[in-house]
């Protein structure tokens, strides 16, 4: 595994990441509602890496998240307004 970012392999082990001083607090990756009365899919991004080189943060889902996300991945939809962007080739070095 190495870093997105810098290319570095010095990652820091899976930590927990929280976005607050609860911790409860998370970081959510939500997507564009799949209809007027139903919720938006949220998922809680609870885990992460670090680059011990460059500080580039890496969060990622759990297991349980990942499965949900896995679910009901070929329904969602990009957020309104904003354009996906491809950060680099499919053999380009990531986690």
């Amino acid at each position: 595994m190495r870093c997105w970012i810098c290319g570095s392999g010095r990652l820091s082990p899976v930590g927990e990441l929280t976005s607050g001083e609860r911790a409860y607090e998370r970081l959510r990756l939500r997507f564009r509602r799949p209809g007027i009365l139903k919720p938006r899919p949220t998922f809680d991004a609870d885990l992460a890496r670090a680059c011990r080189d460059c500080g580039a943060l890496f969060p990622f889902l759990n297991e349980y998240e990942r499965q949900q996300l896995d679910a009901v991945g070929d329904d969602l939809t990009d957020v309104e307004g904003v354009q996906p962007h491809h950060y680099g080739g499919s053999d380009s070095p990531g986690p």
